[in-house]
């Protein structure tokens, strides 16, 4: 084995524009921000959890696709089922091709309990901001008897149950299933830009004001956050190697529009239908449905 084993060959930009799918591995992180005053010691708790966080996702991220690489030809290698190609392959070779299936199972469990994740988390942000501001209609700000936002998640349903049935609809899954994600990343990266943006903006007008924890050399963590999602942003137009030969004028138009409607079109609908009759103070909170 030698070097060229271990690292990919550079083919232009095309060959590693799937780092996008690292941003979106790292997506998401801040959402756990909604539990930091249920913490003992947050200035000290959350930023240990966070650093430990970055840290198993660069292994996560790393060490697996460096095996997939390793036992999978490049030209073989799907967006979507890479990993289970990786397990296929090692198996066969051993004659425990019967695993194939149980590895697939436990892989499907993993992803159904952080998609419950993906699923509370943000959604209780949105209802918080929501009612705040006055950004949602009444039937969305209801919430059960023990505070969950169930009309989000059961709307959040419908949406993700019409997104899975067009895997059944697109010819090529792995294609639909890169846009999907390179759409989602790049809305979420957009407001990383702002997040970034306001952090950098309120340690200048209030310097002293208390917080739970104060992070270290903030505005160079802002530079460099800022620099990153912009460059992830400019990448993801730019169609994976593994993407085939359509047409990468329609691939920028499809990723170009998605990020335009979820990312600028829909927050400019809220901002601009939202009503003061929408808004709800605190201490109506607990309505339920």
């Amino acid at each position: 084995m030698s070097g060229s084993h271990i690292f990919p060959a550079w083919t232009g930009i095309a060959s590693i524009v799937l780092i996008v799918s690292n941003f979106g591995a790292y997506s998401g992180m801040e959402m756990n921000a909604v539990h930091v005053n249920e913490l003992e010691k947050p200035e000290r708790q959350f930023p240990r959890a966070m650093f430990v966080a970055v840290i198993l996702v660069l292994v996560i991220l790393i060490l697996p696709p460096l095996a997939i690489s390793w036992v999978v030809p490049s030209e073989q290698i799907s967006l979507t089922a890479g990993v289970m190609q990786a397990f296929s392959v090692v198996f066969g070779h051993f004659g425990l091709q019967w695993l194939v299936p149980i590895i697939g199972l436990a892989i499907v469990i993993a992803s159904l309990a952080g998609f419950m994740t993906w699923l509370s988390g943000p959604s209780k942000s949105l209802l918080l901001v929501g009612k705040e501001g006055g950004y949602l209609p009444p039937y969305f700000q209801k919430t059960n008897k023990v505070g969950v936002q169930q009309n989000i998640l059961v709307a959040q349903g419908w949406v993700t149950t019409a997104l899975a049935l067009l895997f059944a609809l697109v010819p090529a899954v792995s294609n639909a299933y890169w846009i999907f994600m390179t759409i989602t990343t790049s809305v979420y990266l957009l407001v990383y830009i702002w997040l970034f943006i306001a952090a950098y903006r309120l340690r200048k007008i209030a310097p002293n004001h208390p917080r739970g924890y104060r992070a270290p050399a903030l505005p160079l963590l802002c530079a460099v956050g800022l620099i990153s999602a912009v460059a992830a942003i400019a990448i993801s137009f730019i169609p994976p190697s593994q993407f085939g030969g359509g047409s990468p004028w329609v691939f920028i138009g499809i990723v170009g529009g998605g990020i335009l409607l979820l990312g600028l079109i829909v927050p400019w609908l809220l901002i601009t239908l939202r009503k003061p009759s929408w808004r709800v103070s605190s201490d109506a909170e607990g309505e339920t449905a």
